[in-house]
Order: structure tokens, then sequence, then C-alpha cells
């Protein structure tokens, strides 16, 4: 029997499977429909939270991780596979003008390069910013990359490591004995498992349900455009408040995106694609001037904190769950992988692990209740 089942063909299971395999492991991956084409592949590929002083440590900690081995994990696999997911340094650049000693404090604190920008500075950092900005804050390390790609990279490395992907195999619970699993139920039938990992992204809460574990994970639209431009009509990652503008390497402009409680209703709006398309033109007037290429959404598997539930199932000794990343998944796949990995094979890591452990969603849930019932 196979050792490890991944449920969930996002780039968070496409990690871990790609670890255990790296590791020898004998590992398998179950997708509901096909791998790296919902949230992962709807996403900007940011490698870093918007506004990082916003989130708690743990969070910080996995982006911190992530930040340290992403460089070297693209850079692997375009070695191995030939695809390059075009990671580039482009920084980040934040306009919105909230929050700057917050800043300041956590650049300090995390190590993290971040400069004061006003006036002529401004400008010469970004030229295709509005001049109705004055001040910003800069971030130089921040990088990105093109989801899609990595997503692709991936899917063809656990191809030459032989790891068994079953696209359109949608696991609906399963059957346990004792404290164990015995088998994934799915739509072709029952399938054997020996140790299961759900990162399943939005619908893994549903699936971890069937289980009797009850976790605040919900889907949260959001919804994005991209706008065809000539190459570095837009230099840097540009964010004010809630939307950001993320440059490609062939001139492509992303405009993001939206925050939606609207269940797993995955449609684009028109009144969405008017509000991103007008305030990628308040943050840089020239967008106007060139056409939209595409409109999409994604549903992420929103989280209280953002912080995700990683780690062994309280009840079952043979499942683990990585899912609740919300807006920080693509972003923190390196160091979630790394951190499943040391659970699975028992061995101390770089993080601390209870961080991620499902007693912290229980907690903030338990203590949201009581704050309804008073």
């Amino acid at each position: 029997m196979t050792e490890f089942t991944v449920i969930g063909g996002g780039v968070i299971g496409l990690m871990i499977a790609r670890q255990l395999a790296l590791e020898g492991a004998s590992v398998e991956l179950l997708e509901s429909s096909q791998p790296g084409r919902e949230a992962s592949w709807a996403g900007g590929g940011i490698l870093s939270p918007l506004h990082p002083w916003r989130y708690p440590d743990p969070l910080l900690r996995l982006a911190t991780r992530s930040q340290q081995v992403f460089k070297t994990l693209v850079d692997d696999l375009q070695r191995v596979t030939g695809i390059d997911s075009q990671w580039r340094r482009s920084g980040l650049l934040i306009v919105d003008g909230a929050e700057k000693e917050q800043a300041l404090a956590w650049g300090q604190r995390w190590r993290m390069a971040l400069q004061v920008v006003e006036g002529k500075a401004l400008h010469e950092c970004e030229p295709a910013l509005s001049t109705a900005f004055t001040q910003g804050l800069f971030l130089p390390e921040i990088a990105q990359l093109r989801n899609p790609r990595l997503l692709a990279a991936l899917k063809r490395h656990l191809q030459i490591l032989e790891v068994p992907v079953l696209a359109n195999t949608q696991v609906e619970a399963f059957t346990t004995r004792g404290p164990r699993l015995t088998h994934a139920l799915t739509r072709q039938g029952k399938h054997p498992v020996n140790t299961a990992i759900i990162c399943a992204g939005a619908w893994g809460a549903q699936l971890l349900a069937t289980t009797g574990l009850t976790l605040p994970v919900e889907p949260v639209r959001g919804q994005m455009m991209v706008i065809k431009t000539p190459v570095d009509t837009v230099q840097k990652i540009i964010l004010n408040g809630p939307r950001y503008l993320i440059p490609r390497s062939d001139g492509r402009v992303l405009v993001g995106s939206t925050i939606e409680h609207c269940g797993f209703d995955k449609q684009t709006t028109q009144s969405a694609r008017q509000e991103l398309q007008a305030s990628a033109i308040a943050m840089a007037p020239g967008l106007k001037d060139w056409p939209v290429e595409h409109h999409w959404a994604g549903l992420r598997p929103g989280s209280p904190s953002g912080v995700p539930y990683i780690g062994p199932h309280p009840q079952l000794d043979n499942l683990y769950s990585a899912i609740g990343h919300f807006r920080n998944g693509l972003m923190s796949a390196p160091a979630t992988a790394e951190l499943m990995l040391d659970l699975l094979t028992h061995r101390a890591g770089v993080l601390d692990a209870s961080e991620y452990d499902h007693a912290n969603f229980m907690l903030g849930a338990e203590r949201r209740a009581e704050q309804h019932d008073s």
C-alpha cells in the first residue's frame, strides 16, 4: 500500500507530495478536478503577506522560512523540469499611507529592508505611480513569481518522480477502524489509505467535518484581472489598501483583488471588474490606455487570523491536514511542506509545529462563540 495519500492538488498538496517523494517515500495525490486549477492558479504570486505587520507571528514565521528557500526551490525545479517559474525580486511599494510606525517596527524586528520614500524619490521608485501619492513604504526584497508556471513545474516534477496523480477523484468521506482511517470514499469507489494528508483548500473543512472535526475555514472569493501593457509599464508591485498591481516580465499587469464571502460561487461580477479597473487606474493612470485581457475568480481557504492549520487530526492517528492559508497559500507553501514533512517523519524542524495545531483554531472558535453569546 502507498505510504502517503495527499488529498488536494493545489500548491500545498503538490509541494507536500514532492517533498515526500524526494525523501524516498511512496506517495500518491488525489485531486477532485484538475491539479493546480483552483486558488493556487488564481492568485497573484506575491511572495509576502500584504501589510505583513498586521499578521500574527506564526504566519510571519511561515512567510520568512518560505522566503528563505523559495529561490532555491524554483531554481531546482527549473533545472529538473525546464520550466521557469519567473521568480523575480520586484520589490513592494505600499502607498496607502497607513500604519507607518507599525511597519517600521515590523521591519526592524524581522530584519526586513523597508524604506520610507517621499516626493520625488517615490516617483523615481515607480514612475508609473499617480502623482496623487506623496509618500510610500518600499520593501525592496519582496519577490514574485508566476504561479501557473510554478504549478506546471511542480506537476512535471511529480511526473518525473513517478508520483501517481489521480485527477477528477473527489474524496467525499472516509471509513475508519478504531483510531485510524482505512479508506477514502470517492465517486469511483473505496480507495485504501495508509496515512492521508488533506490539502483541499477551501473544500478542506468540509472534508474534515466528515471526521467530526470542525474548523473555521470557509471559501472566500477573490476576483482579479490582467491588463495587457508593454514591458515595464509598471515596474514594482504596488499596494494601496486592499488593491495591488503586479507587473509581469512580459509587461502584463495583474490587478487584485476582492474579498467576498459568498460561499462556493466562483463567478466573476461586472461590479468587481469595474472596481478593479478603477483601482488600477487610480494607482497607475497610464493603465487606462491598455485593454483588460482577462478577468477571473478563485476561492481562498479563509481562516480567522490567516494562520493555517497544519498538523495531525486530534482523534485519528493517520490523518493530517494543511488548510486555512487564506491569501497566503502560495507564499507559505515551501515552509508548510517542510513542516508537514517534519511532522510525518517525527523529526525536529525549523518551525514550532504547535503554533499551527488544530487547538489554536478551536480555542479561537470558542472565544468567538462566547463573545457572540454575551
